[in-house]
């Protein structure tokens, strides 16, 4: 994490506002990894995560209604505003969760970490942003970190078994 900082040190200043607001992005993604698994074991199917987005619509609305009132007289902008809603929101909510079901923790893991690989791509693709040397590396570099914890983690984790203990399991299958 600490070549994206130096990348941007090369080019320019770091803004002070701009680190803090990416610190608490970073206190509150941790939060929603926590929250949103803590979620998925207690309400079965979308149910939670259709909750989850009515509060995160509630929470964030009157930050955001006195300038949005505006759409609800511009049906253009409202339906752009809804196709935006679905494609940032429901979507990749609803298959990052359909994901967390089906996959094991470890691979949903190593799966979470490439979405940085993915912004940088497409910010690439359709914005023509270039992401730099150092920012690659550091994005390949939280990719490996992440494989590699995930990894040895589940090693670390697994029992050891011994030789009879192992032909015993193969004798009951």
């Amino acid at each position: 994490m600490a070549l994206l900082g130096l990348d941007s040190a090369l080019g320019a200043t770091l803004d002070p506002v701009g680190v803090v607001l990416a610190l608490v992005a970073g206190v509150f993604w941790a939060g929603y990894v926590l929250t949103s698994a803590r979620v998925g074991q207690l309400v079965p199917g979308a149910g939670g995560l259709a909750m989850t987005l009515v509060v995160a619509t509630l929470v964030v609305a009157p930050l955001g209604a006195p300038r949005a009132i505006g759409a609800f007289g511009d049906s253009a902008l409202l339906g752009l505003a809804l196709v935006v809603a679905l494609l940032s929101s429901v979507a990749p909510y609803t298959l990052e969760l359909s994901a967390r079901h089906r996959l094991p923790a470890p691979v949903f893991s190593i799966l979470l970490s490439l979405e940085p690989a993915f912004a940088a791509l497409f910010g690439w693709i359709l914005l023509n942003q270039d992401s730099g040397v150092l920012r690659n590396l550091a994005i390949v570099l939280v990719i490996i970190a992440s494989a590699g914890v995930t990894l040895t983690g589940a090693r670390r984790k697994a029992p050891a078994m011994s030789v009879e203990a192992a032909g015993t399991r193969r004798d009951d299958a």
